[in-house]
């Protein structure tokens, strides 16, 4: 089985001719924009081939799973961590894995500039996760865009979506300066320890794992994180899960299953007794609530 779109808890907008008319006569962002955009989590049968290419460049960003794309007679295997641009006009093919589909955003962007953003095309490039990477920055990138898109079309939309997205590329294109605002507290035990959290969201860490990122015993990385946030570690792990459900909940169309998993809970119903301890409410009314 073969499918082009169509997952659970998958988000897109492919923008009308009309509006990017629109936006191919507004000089603010007429040198750089995105036509379509999305989210396809464990997109399972995922298959596209275009023999003619796109019109637009194409960036495909994994964070879970696999898959692989073809360009011409060359393929190249995608894994999590991984993405890859496919150039304008260039034949291509791509799938996610039968046994490890892959969950991707996705951007077909053109303009002016596009072509200086995909300076690196045609090949797999991985951003390691470190205790600077931004991983969840870079995701809320796409949450924030994915949810002006939600309410419509207005000038004042496209234009701020599009100004994102060269700030959204930028996080691939240029990494070392993406992640430089996090690299002021490499030395500070508790900063790298909340960046190793935020990086690892989708995990289930124990206070060892954690503690030894910072080269610290246990004991002693427990009390001094204490001491300064007022939380034990875990809790405070807990807290940032329960924190990115939150925006998940607020900036997407998943469900709670899917939020779960997102952050790191195999248990719909565990998850669901963990956000009420934190938020003093369910999920779902947490959802009905911003409504």
């Amino acid at each position: 089985m073969k499918k082009e779109d169509g997952f659970p808890g998958q988000i897109s907008f492919v923008l009308p001719e009309k509006i990017i008319g629109l936006i191919k006569g507004n000089p603010l962002i007429s040198d750089l924009y995105l036509t379509d955009i999305g989210y396809y989590p464990q997109a399972s049968h995922h298959f596209r081939e275009r023999p003619t290419g796109s019109a637009q460049f194409i960036l495909i960003y994994c964070i879970e799973g696999q898959g692989e794309i073809r360009l011409g007679e060359t393929s190249h295997l995608v894994l999590a961590d991984h993405y890859f641009i496919i150039p304008a006009g260039m034949t291509h093919a791509y799938h996610s894995d039968v046994q490890n589909p892959w969950s991707i955003y996705w951007i077909h962007f053109s303009g002016a500039k596009a072509g200086l953003f995909a300076r690196q095309a045609c090949q797999c490039l991985q951003i390691d996760r470190s205790k600077t990477s931004r991983i969840s920055d870079r995701i809320d990138l796409f949450a924030e865009i994915l949810r002006n898109l939600d309410r419509g079309f207005s000038i004042e939309t496209l234009e701020y979506i599009n100004l994102c997205l060269n700030y959204l590329l930028a996080s691939f294109t240029h990494l070392s300066q993406f992640r430089l605002v996090k690299q002021a507290g490499e030395n500070d035990p508790i900063a790298q320890s909340i960046n190793f959290m935020l990086e690892n969201l989708r995990k289930k860490l124990k206070l060892g794992d954690i503690a030894r990122e910072t080269g610290l015993s246990a004991s002693h990385y427990s009390r001094l994180f204490l001491n300064r946030t007022g939380h034990p570690p875990i809790d405070y792990f807990i807290q940032l899960k329960i924190q990115r459900a939150c925006r998940l909940l607020d900036n997407s169309g998943w469900t709670i299953a899917d939020v779960s998993r997102e952050t790191g809970f195999d248990d719909q119903f565990y998850f669901s007794r963990v956000f009420r301890k934190v938020m003093d409410m369910s999920p779902a009314e947490y959802r009905k609530r911003r409504v």
